[in-house]
């Protein structure tokens, strides 16, 4: 796994090798990812919620990010990725998702694109409170493979693409 474009191109990460909960994005999927956001990532805030390996706010940053946060219960490989790359406008917290949400929003923090991977099972509960979060203009993209994720009623599907079996959704709030 590595870095696909941008300051820390080619750079190559850390990521669990043995069978694990964790499931890096794929290198192809960040690229597409990547490719649909385009120039919007230039000066973003970007948070990494479920970050893992930290692959998508390291890519978010090497691609032009001001900073990215970086949100997982398990920090090792993110934390890992964040030293190895030798990234200065990194954020992490190790902390849940949900508590994590309720502080950024109590602190008043606002994302101008906020990456979700929640684990599969755990479905795409935390949409409402990233919305929360989420600048107006704000891009909340979601990767999940539920075929009929429920989505909160202000939630708005942009675009949609299907990757074999993950699926990403790009949501906006209603207007």
């Amino acid at each position: 796994m590595r870095i696909i474009a941008g300051q820390y191109r080619h750079r190559l990460l850390d990521f669990p090798r043995h069978n694990s909960a964790l499931r890096p994005t794929k290198d192809m999927v960040r690229e597409a990812l990547f490719s649909i956001i385009g120039a919007r990532i230039v000066g973003a805030r970007f948070l990494d919620l479920y970050a893992g390996t930290g692959a998508l706010g390291l890519e978010a940053i090497s691609r032009g990010a001001r900073e990215a946060v970086f949100i997982d219960q398990d920090l090792q490989y993110a934390r890992a990725n964040v030293q190895k790359i030798g990234c200065r406008n990194a954020r992490l917290y190790r902390n849940d998702a949900r508590r994590a949400l309720r502080i950024l929003q109590t602190k008043q923090e606002a994302f101008d694109i906020i990456f979700l991977d929640p684990p599969y099972q755990d479905g795409l509960l935390a949409v409402s409170a990233c919305f929360a979060i989420l600048r107006p203009a704000g891009l909340l993209i979601a990767e999940t493979a539920d075929e009929a994720a429920r989505l909160p009623p202000d939630a708005r599907i942009a675009d949609e693409r299907r990757y074999g079996s993950t699926k990403i959704l790009f949501l906006e709030r209603q207007t």
